[in-house]
């Protein structure tokens, strides 16, 4: 009797870009806001914690757009002290997650103009399937919740 598997995966409909450089995240960041003309924000960290392990892992991540923009991009640190984001590529510093649509010839065109950003040692499109630990790359925005009565008079 053939045995039934459940197929969980997560949707797939960005790309990445890897980034090997010296530079300081802030200043990859102000050059992709010059290039993209866009606004690269600050988000909370990315931390993950293991049972193994008594430390946090903590990686940075950037954001510009919003889930209303058709595109969306995303910057991670793949490299910190102890592992990297993605272990697969490690041997780049940052990871561009691209949410949106995009034709090769823009590919190609944003892949050019990073690798004339000062520092930067290599840049290249690192395909999705490749990756297998696709859900580090899930970034949930904390929300605020608004209270919509006071607990107390009730």
């Amino acid at each position: 009797m053939a045995g039934k598997k459940i197929k969980n995966e997560l949707d797939i409909d960005y790309q990445l870009i890897g980034i090997a450089s010296s530079i300081e995240e802030y200043k990859l960041c102000h050059y992709l806001n010059n290039y993209l003309n866009c606004e690269l924000c600050k988000l909370p960290d990315l931390v993950f914690k293991s049972a193994e392990r008594t430390t946090e892992t903590k990686y940075s991540v950037f954001k510009a757009g919003d889930k209303e923009s058709v595109n969306r991009f995303f910057v991670f640190t793949n490299k910190n002290k102890i592992e990297a984001l993605l272990p697969e590529v490690s041997n780049f510093d940052y990871i561009v997650q691209i949410i949106g649509k995009y034709e090769p010839e823009e590919m190609k065109r944003f892949i050019e103009a990073i690798r004339q950003f000062p520092h930067v040692v290599m840049t290249t499109q690192i395909p999705v399937k490749k990756i297998k630990s696709k859900e580090r790359l899930v970034y949930e925005e904390e929300r605020t919740s608004h209270r919509l009565f006071n607990p107390k008079r009730i």
